[in-house]
């Protein structure tokens, strides 16, 4: 059974704050997430435009690369695996000094055909997201990645998305048209929403492994991203869920007709094989001669009449007594 990974997202949820970022980190830390995902942008004017109404927001929320660099070394000293999605080319720096698991490519920079390069060019794995992309625009990047995507992210963000707008099952038909890719799902429910946890259950048994979802510290204070961000408690119990149904729902052949003690004791409650009259020793047995009914458990209990038939018993039986293959001896 594959065992999936789950990572926390911060995008700028942050807001710039280096301390808040390392809460981020440490709360994902103790709850036993795979990892934790960063929008890495080290120059603001390289990614939005100096026009646009957000460039001023987005530039105060801009880390340097010395504080990305940090970031880094504090996710990995917290014992997190670095999935980085890259804003800039600037921050391509970072992999020559940091360990990265994964590369992710945003929605928006699709068609950024220089910043796809220097990924394809790291070589590391890719996770690409595939929310409001066609199953033509997805073959292209396959190819275009030569091997190195091994991700398809389904899910968008829209502040929250509602999940009928997602179209989830989409899941189970992208893990069938590209069994060598894992499907992973973002959700983007929001964060008051059952469905912030219930969805990704759907999403593992649909046959997604990869499971992203923003992250936060104080589940719905008015932050960039916060409606659809859950906190600690939210966040590991979604993993507790994902982990009990591949413990204990999906399973191969092996596992699913093995049985738990529980069901070994339901099976015996079946009718047993007993005396229909009183029997003395050397009877040769008939079908007559016997009945199933219920009878308390034994091991030693038998719960077909063919095998019997036609056997003599060494020691005599009592009506309504269970008849032991230990008694049975052949004719």
């Amino acid at each position: 059974m594959v065992k999936s990974y789950v990572y926390a997202e911060t995008a700028f949820h942050h807001e710039g704050d280096m301390e808040y970022i390392k809460k981020l980190i440490a709360q994902a830390s103790a709850i036993g997430v795979n990892g934790i995902k960063f929008q890495v942008l080290t120059e603001a004017s390289d990614f939005i435009s100096t026009q646009h109404s957000a460039f001023k927001t987005l530039q105060e929320y801009t880390f340097t690369t010395e504080q990305w660099s940090t970031i880094f070394e504090y996710t990995t000293q917290a014992g997190l695996d670095i999935i980085m999605m890259p804003l800039d080319l600037g921050s391509f720096e970072l992999l020559a000094t940091h360990h990265v698991a994964y590369l992710d490519i945003h929605s928006v920079s699709f068609y950024d055909s220089k910043l796809l390069a220097a990924v394809k060019q790291s070589a590391l794995p890719i996770i690409l997201g595939v929310g409001g992309r066609t199953l033509e625009e997805i073959d292209a990047k396959i190819s275009y990645f030569e091997g190195k995507l091994e991700v398809l992210m389904v899910g968008y963000q829209s502040f929250p998305s509602k999940l009928e707008h997602v179209k989830i099952g989409k899941i189970a038909h992208l893990a069938k048209k590209y069994p060598q890719l894992a499907i992973g799902y973002a959700d983007h429910s929001a964060h008051d929403d059952d469905f912030n946890i219930r969805s990704n259950e759907y999403a593992r048994l649909l046959g997604a492994t990869f499971f992203e979802k923003h992250m936060t510290i104080e589940q719905g204070v008015e932050r960039v991203d916060y409606n659809s961000a859950v906190n600690a408690e939210t966040l590991k119990e979604m993993t507790n869920r994902i982990r009990f149904i591949e413990n204990n729902v999906l399973q191969n052949e092996a596992e699913a007709f093995s049985f738990h003690e529980t069901e070994t004791t339901y099976r015996n409650r079946q009718l047993v094989c007993v005396a229909a009259r009183d029997l003395a020793i050397g009877t040769v047995l008939t079908e007559n001669d016997m009945a199933l009914k219920m009878m308390d458990a034994d091991d030693q209990n038998v719960y077909r009449i063919e095998p019997f038939v036609g056997k003599k018993i060494q020691k005599a039986v009592a009506k309504d007594f269970p008849i032991h293959s230990q008694n049975i001896i052949d004719e």
